[in-house]
């Protein structure tokens, strides 16, 4: 199995590679810390599965997740991240992610996760597995951010972290007028007059 684990801390790569080499021994495993050097991996293999953060330099994770399903569809993608999976767990799963884990978890579940992932099924913990029942049975998410579209949710996490438009419209590479649209929608969606009520909001919610 070729395995490319994705993360800016080189220890956690480090740790993820010791873990999976104590599972999957014969496995060829290669690292890369952003979205460019996730690429430039790809442009040289053909990754069976792919260790995703969602917190790295210079790299747009909902971008990134849906450039490997158009041009990596056979590559495996488990999120394994320090954000909250109330959050982000359900949303990476709905853009095209195979499971979510959280980096704090113990090795087992990491080699259930990857095992599970890599049989054809999907991956979420108890406690995520619980949050997506009850969404499903009340019919409704209790989390105000699900209402949210997938390029809302990403200008929302930009917004919330304190870039300007002009920033967010470069790193989106989409038009100035486009991102105030989207602001827009995001401040009525979720019921708020500002930026500000939307890091208090995101806050809450640890949008991260």
């Amino acid at each position: 199995m070729k395995i490319l684990i994705a993360d800016d801390h080189s220890l956690v790569r480090y740790g993820l590679k010791l873990a999976l080499h104590n599972y999957f021994k014969d496995s060829q495993i290669d690292e890369s810390w952003d979205g460019e050097s996730v690429k430039a991996q790809f442009a040289l293999h053909r990754y069976d599965l792919l260790l995703l953060d969602l917190n790295m330099p210079e790299t747009d994770p909902t971008s990134l997740l849906q450039w490997i399903r158009e041009f990596h569809q056979q590559t495996k993608v488990l999120v394994v991240s320090m954000n909250d999976e109330n959050i982000f767990g359900k949303r990476s799963l709905q853009q095209g992610a195979h499971g979510y884990l959280e980096k704090d978890s113990p090795p087992e579940e990491l080699l259930k996760a990857v095992t599970t992932v890599m049989d054809g099924k999907r991956y979420a913990s108890p406690n995520l597995a619980t949050i997506l029942i009850n969404d499903t049975l009340k019919g409704r998410s209790d989390n105000p951010f699900d209402v949210l579209t997938p390029r809302e949710f990403q200008v929302a996490t930009y917004l919330a972290k304190d870039y300007s438009v002009t920033q967010i419209s470069e790193i989106l590479a989409v038009q100035y007028t486009s991102v105030n649209t989207f602001k827009r929608r995001i401040f009525k969606k979720l019921n708020i007059p500002n930026k500000t009520a939307l890091v208090r909001l995101a806050e809450a919610y640890n949008l991260g």
